[in-house]
């Protein structure tokens, strides 16, 4: 039980020294600049990356709803960000509770 501790006390070390050095340096970066951009694709083709493999190679619970499900259900989020311009939780929401309703359903009629 203790490694858990260090654990964690390491992680949110890590977690609290990277936020530090960004507050450091928010007035000195520049939004408009090539790296700055750089780095907000980077996160974006992380994000996007993370989202492919949750549909198509899921793990744990998620891997026993059917690929059709998830991929219904990640379009339903992306029309509804859409749709109301932005909004994320919304989005989010109504992707999960589709994905619950659609392996329920799977469940009571096989």
């Amino acid at each position: 039980m203790s490694e858990l501790w260090i654990l964690l006390i390491l992680c949110t070390l890590g977690t609290y020294a990277w936020r530090g050095l960004g507050v450091l340096l928010a007035g000195r970066l520049e939004p408009d600049s090539d790296l700055f951009r750089w780095v907000s694709c980077v996160a974006y083709a992380m994000i996007a990356g993370l989202v492919m493999r949750l549909i198509v190679m899921p793990g744990g619970p998620l891997a026993g709803s059917l690929f059709w499900h998830r991929l219904f259900a990640c379009l339903l989020g992306l029309v509804i960000y859409r749709g109301l311009k932005g909004n994320v939780f919304l989005a989010v929401g109504s992707g999960a509770v589709s994905l619950m309703i659609l392996n329920e359903l799977r469940s009571v009629f096989g």
